[in-house]
């Protein structure tokens, strides 16, 4: 019980919080609280090769990554007979991706354009790459973690999950396409996906 009340606690605090960041960026043209000092801080240390790692990290959390993604696990899970792991990766991927689509569309924030390291269309909040990389990559490791048995091994992957959202995030606002209040955003109801898929996963389970 006091598991759930501190669960319903923190999504009810980060439900809040990106509500608060949504209102305060509709149809903004520009950076809200600290956005353009982390933005100046940022671009202040641009180099090639930085640019170049950049890239290839802000790959991981593309549309094209996680298709390809999407596939091998769907084959490695019916190889290996792990069909229940296939549901709750799927819906971290399909239903962020759709409700980041509606969510920029209702907020429609310009994204940070004289920041731009490369080309980018859409609307910017939130950023859709932190988003389906914080609901997509958790959800894989709470679904690999379940079956390992020593901690610390449990550990190291979680420490490994985060430091994979962390820099997909920070590429997006190193090649300037989304803001530092976009990214976090993207974290927050990634997040909240995540909670919410394990949450039906485990409610499945349990009453099989």
């Amino acid at each position: 019980m006091k598991v759930k009340k501190r669960t319903l606690f923190i999504v009810s605090i980060l439900s809040i919080i990106f509500l608060i960041f949504a209102f305060l960026t509709k149809n903004k043209e520009s950076g809200i609280w600290i956005d353009e000092a982390v933005m100046d801080l940022i671009h202040n240390n641009i180099t090639p090769i930085r640019t170049t790692l950049m890239k290839i990290i802000t790959f991981f959390g593309s549309t094209y990554f996680f298709i390809l993604a999407g596939l091998s696990i769907l084959f490695f899970s019916i190889k290996y007979k792990h069909i229940e792991n296939i549901v709750p990766l799927i819906l971290s991927t399909v239903v962020c991706f759709l409700l980041n689509t509606i969510i920029k569309h209702m907020v429609t924030r310009t994204r940070p354009i004289n920041y731009f390291l490369i080309k980018q269309g859409g609307y910017s909040f939130p950023s859709g790459h932190s988003m389906v990389s914080m609901c997509f990559y958790t959800t894989m490791t709470y679904l690999l973690t379940k079956n390992i048995k020593t901690k610390n091994k449990r550990i190291i992957l979680w420490i490994v999950n985060f430091i994979i959202i962390g820099l997909i995030g920070y590429s997006r606002m190193y090649l300037g396409v989304h803001w530092f209040s976009d990214v976090l955003a993207g974290y927050i109801m990634g997040f909240l996906l995540f909670l919410f898929i394990i949450y039906i996963f485990n409610k499945k389970h349990q009453y099989k």
